[in-house]
């Protein structure tokens, strides 16, 4: 039997508090480690958080905090979004699961130094399982000043593959892996999306398929954002190109400044026909701006 969340959390309570995260700024400065109260030279923050990386020649990359190569400076999500942001890599350690990353002090850390520095707004974006754990914070700590979240191919769900998978990956990565099986996922999608913070599910696919190389559509969209009216924005891109194809980054970026509402029933119900269920005539749907 999978472990719930509350065991799961209690069980690795002691490498949570131990888990090496680091924020860096991006944009303008590169790699400047935020300090308390620093000057924000912008009225509005992004995080860009990271999904798995699996090392299986270097291990020991995997203990520690790794800048993926679209949360560099001057990658193009950093250059698009920097017009109006500045601009944040959040990194960890992928040595536990998902959910006691999202629990880590270290990202709360993050998110109260950006609200110490004096963003008004601050806006996560995660790619993949970073979107899940992006999620699971806001969910858990809904006065944390995070104001809007963007989620990427991220298996909220869960992905069939950490279910099919069970080697071939360093053993000190599995936990993380692990917590990305369908069964734990699925028995953790509870909890109440603030009603306050602005959020869209970014749904990756291929042409004629219902997944993105990687994540499925079904699990970029799970039910407790659907029954919150979460707006689904769909692209048609693989899941490793989501934070560096030109229409994807652009998609995002716009998100990101937008002002973005909850969808009502009648929406959802569309969107649902649409993305679940395959009517590929109705694509465009997704394809708008969801409503300012």
């Amino acid at each position: 039997m999978t472990p719930s969340l509350p065991l799961v959390v209690a069980i690795f309570a002691a490498p949570a508090a131990n888990l090496p995260t680091e924020l860096w700024q991006v944009a303008p400065d590169p790699r400047v480690k935020l300090l308390e109260k620093a000057p924000a030279a912008k009225e509005r923050a992004v995080v860009l958080i990271p999904g798995l990386k699996i090392h299986p020649l270097r291990p020991s990359v995997s203990t520690r905090p790794e800048m993926h190569s679209f949360q560099e400076p001057g990658s193009e999500i950093v250059r698009a979004l920097s017009k109006e942001f500045d601009v944040y890599a959040w990194g960890y350690a992928q040595t536990v699961p998902m959910d006691v990353v999202a629990h880590s002090p270290g990202l709360r850390r993050a998110v109260q130094g950006l609200r110490d520095a004096g963003y008004k707004d601050i806006v996560l974006i995660g790619h993949s399982a970073g979107g899940v754990i992006a999620r699971i914070f806001v969910q858990a700590y809904p006065d944390s000043g995070v104001t809007k979240l963007i989620t990427v191919a991220s298996p909220h769900a869960g992905a069939e593959l950490a279910d099919l998978i069970r080697a071939g990956y360093p053993k000190v990565q599995a936990p993380f892996i692990q917590s990305l099986a369908t069964e734990l996922r699925s028995d953790n999608l509870g909890g109440k999306i603030p009603d306050k913070l602005e959020m869209v599910c970014v749904v990756c696919k291929l042409k004629r398929l219902d997944f993105d190389g990687l994540v499925t559509v079904s699990t970029q969209w799970p039910e407790n954002c659907q029954e919150a009216g979460v707006p689904a924005v769909l692209l048609q891109v693989i899941h490793w190109d989501a934070m560096h194809n030109p229409q994807s980054t652009k998609m995002i970026s716009d998100l990101a400044r937008i002002k973005l509402t909850r969808w009502n029933a009648a929406e959802v119900g569309i969107a649902q026909k649409v993305l679940l269920h395959g009517q590929e005539e109705r694509k465009s749907f997704f394809r708008r701006d969801p409503k300012p």
